[in-house]
């Protein structure tokens, strides 16, 4: 039986530790090191290799129809040597017990994943960040943690079982989503009383993040129970880093309501805040979503549509919104959408909205002021234009505006 930090991997690099050594570790540190460097494949052939048994004979499932087992050559080296072995597992399980006769001890991390062991992992909830694209994007600790887990909670247990595929990962899988969690939350929280590990991961990204899994994670909190982030890919921080515009303040909107009004109101919000506004944006939505924002930010306004992120069409648009509003109109790009637009500039924070101008008219109003001096008080020390709070109190207050005197209004 192999060893649990020998996993099956595309590529593994390794050494082989004489027995006779006084120490053995898995540091690369404590070892020295030949200067032999062995490359087994299954499509080369020379004095280091040579065949032995075919695939048939042992029923190792290689996916090459050869398995290769290392040369009497390299038997009388008394030194660590390096390996480098792209059918390891085969390789380990065949070579060492045969033709080693374990005279060797064998060490090993792969690429792209280490599974060194690092003793047991604490019970706990673990939030466990997976690549948004590439599979080659998460981290040995993450593997590790879902590996060692006694279960994983997944958003959709068809698309996660792909990336446990990949990695050799067969911790069982327990479907959690925005339409279950609410059930499953009883019997989670037993399983982590009683001391289980529990990973939580999504179908791309970082868990909790517009995401399955903030609900569980409270609750976790609430009763004392670990919540464990393990950081990892994330589209609004990739998107974020790449995008070109001011990354010293930023604000993560994520999705959108379905209802206009509210909809639009989160977009006002966002329009009046000097930094950079971070949206997730379904594809089908993305027309919509641009219509609106020309409207309330304005057509200069500059954006970045970052597109299939880490993936083969991986994209990043940049323009006005008033430009992506058009082209978007004739076409509609495909793809998991992060969506950015630059921070109100600095020398209009301080102009108001209408809504908040109406606000401050109704309130200084209601205070007893006249028409005149409340429009006076709220244009002054703003770059709002007089002319423009003027038309808005005529809109609010018709009767009283049709009483202001001449002065009043050439003043304005």
């Amino acid at each position: 039986m192999l060893p649990r930090f020998l996993q099956p991997s595309s590529a593994i690099v390794g050494f082989f530790v004489p027995t006779s050594a006084p120490h053995f570790s898995y540091s690369l540190r404590s070892l020295h090191f030949s200067s032999h460097f062995l490359g087994l494949s299954s499509s080369t052939s020379g004095a280091n290799v040579q065949q032995q048994h075919r695939q048939e004979e042992h029923g190792h499932g290689v996916s090459s129809k050869l398995v290769w087992f290392i040369s009497p050559y390299l038997l009388s080296c008394k030194e660590n040597l390096i390996f480098y072995a792209p059918k390891v597992l085969e390789f380990v399980e065949l070579c060492i017990p045969l033709h080693f006769n374990c005279s060797f001890r064998c060490a090993a991390f792969g690429l792209p994943q280490c599974t060194s062991p690092k003793g047991p992992v604490k019970s706990g909830l673990y939030l466990v960040a997976t690549p948004i694209g590439n599979l080659e994007d998460i981290t040995l600790r993450a593997l590790r943690i879902l590996k060692s887990a006694d279960l994983i909670l997944s958003e959709d247990t068809r698309h996660s079982r792909k990336l446990l595929l990949y990695y050799g990962i067969t911790t069982p899988l327990l479907s959690y989503h925005k339409f279950n969690e609410s059930e499953r939350e009883r019997s989670i929280l037993q399983k982590l009383r009683l001391g289980e590990v529990i990973a939580l991961i999504s179908d791309a990204g970082t868990p909790c993040i517009s995401d399955p899994g903030m609900e569980l994670a409270k609750v976790c909190v609430k009763e004392n129970i670990p919540v464990v982030p393990i950081p990892g890919p994330s589209a609004l921080v990739c998107a974020l880093s790449a995008c070109g515009l001011s990354t010293d303040e930023f604000k993560f909107v994520g999705f959108l309501s379905k209802h206009a009004r509210t909809r639009r109101e989160k977009l006002k919000v966002s329009a009046a805040d000097t930094a950079t506004q971070i949206f997730f944006v379904p594809p089908h939505k993305l027309h919509q979503f641009l219509e609106e924002a020309s409207l309330i930010f304005g057509d200069a306004r500059s954006c970045v549509i970052a597109r299939e992120m880490t993936k083969i069409h991986e994209e990043f648009w940049r323009g006005t919104l008033g430009e992506a509003n058009k082209i978007c109109s004739t076409q509609q790009p495909k793809g998991e959408i992060t969506l950015l637009i630059e921070g109100k500039m600095a020398s209009d924070e301080n102009e108001l909205t209408d809504d908040q101008l109406e606000l401050e008219l109704k309130e200084l109003i209601s205070k007893g002021h006249s028409l005149s001096v409340a429009v006076k008080l709220v244009t002054g020390g703003i770059s709002a234009r007089r002319k423009h709070v003027y038309a808005l109190a005529l809109k609010l207050f018709g009767k009283q505006a049709a009483g202001m005197d001449d002065d009043s209004v050439q003043d304005l």
